[in-house]
């Protein structure tokens, strides 16, 4: 047993693969993102390897590359898409302070966030737009992008706030080139 059997979700067949791809320790895979990894061993198995594969390799590359890594995040569950790809307002449920804890991502709760009371909404007001009303995944291809459902979060500074804006307009711009490529 190595080194990589202290790493979540490392069990004996990973620590086999991740040898045969020649990472050895954790140390070797610092810097490697799942990406590469998965796309590594698809290419030493000369295969297409299930999407689980990916997403264990996503908790791989969190614990690894996070200075502090949060045991609660490196179950592998958590980096499915739908943890990992923007939300419907853009945000990225597994970079969120309040997942997995007090939040199990936007589409399991269906826009019942723990921040309504703050609003005094019983629905996130993007979620209810974006995918009750339009049925649409994100708001990237909204023509009213940002409109007035995208809310300020009160428990944190204005700038912040202009930060997260700025992050989830990015990730929506990109998740929607990326469609129409």
């Amino acid at each position: 047993m190595s080194e990589l059997r202290k790493i979540p979700n490392v069990g004996e067949k990973i620590e086999q693969d991740l040898i045969a791809m020649g990472y050895t320790t954790p140390e070797s895979l610092k810097g490697k993102t799942a990406q590469q990894l998965y796309q590594e061993e698809c290419a030493l198995r000369g295969c297409l390897l299930d999407r689980c594969q990916l997403y264990l390799y996503r908790a791989v590359e969190y614990y690894i590359n996070t200075p502090a890594p949060e045991l609660a995040r490196c179950k592998w569950w958590y980096w499915k898409d739908e943890y990992v790809e923007p939300a419907p307002c853009g945000a990225v449920c597994v970079r969120c302070k309040s997942f997995p804890t007090s939040c199990k991502g936007c589409r399991q709760i269906r826009g019942k966030a723990w921040w309504l009371p703050y609003i005094q909404a019983r629905q996130c007001p993007v979620y209810d737009c974006c995918v009750t009303k339009k049925g649409m995944i994100n708001c990237g291809s909204c023509p009213e992008l940002p409109c007035g459902k995208f809310a300020k979060d009160p428990t944190i500074s204005d700038e912040e706030n202009e930060a997260n804006l700025r992050g989830m307009l990015e990730r929506l711009r990109k998740a929607t080139e990326g469609a129409n490529a």
